[in-house]
């Protein structure tokens, strides 16, 4: 694993020391592909995702990341199809709302991003009927933009 590259050429040189380490341990290693992410920048956790509910079907969930999903248990929920009111309503239920607004100095975050999120899995349960469950958890709201950076997809 390489960290922290900034350029091309820092990029270019990682993956050569990467497939020759490679090749060194296993000889008969034949996958040349690496994936270069980008290293996400920490912010309020949230979690977003589609959830199988017994009586309604598939539900689209948002609120509280990480731990805090479980803990605290700050979460909302939506039937599909869901409409763009709802995902606006859906972000200002959750406990931590005030913090999605601003808080102790952080700007707030871009709702309207975390509203698309949640619109593009109810449109991904709609055209999808074997989903079970879409879990994104951690999911990062700045203050232009989203980040997913974690994501668990179950299929029935």
């Amino acid at each position: 694993m390489q960290l922290q590259l900034t350029s091309l050429a820092q990029a270019s040189e990682a993956y050569g020391e990467i497939l020759t380490t490679v090749r060194a341990r296993v000889p008969a290693a034949v996958n040349e592909r690496i994936s270069v992410q980008l290293i996400a920048k920490i912010g309020i956790e949230e979690v977003a995702g589609l959830a199988q509910e017994r009586t309604f079907r598939l539900v689209v969930m948002f609120g509280l990341g990480g731990i805090f999903v479980e803990v605290l248990n700050g979460v909302a929920f939506r039937v599909v199809p869901l409409h763009p009111r709802d995902a606006r309503a859906m972000s200002r239920e959750v406990r931590d709302f005030p913090t999605l607004q601003g808080f102790r100095g952080a700007p707030p975050v871009e709702l309207c991003a975390l509203g698309d999120i949640l619109l593009m899995l109810s449109s991904l349960a709609e055209q999808r009927s074997k989903l079970h469950e879409i879990d994104l958890n951690l999911v990062f709201p700045y203050p232009a933009g989203a980040l997913a950076v974690d994501a668990r997809i179950l299929l029935a």
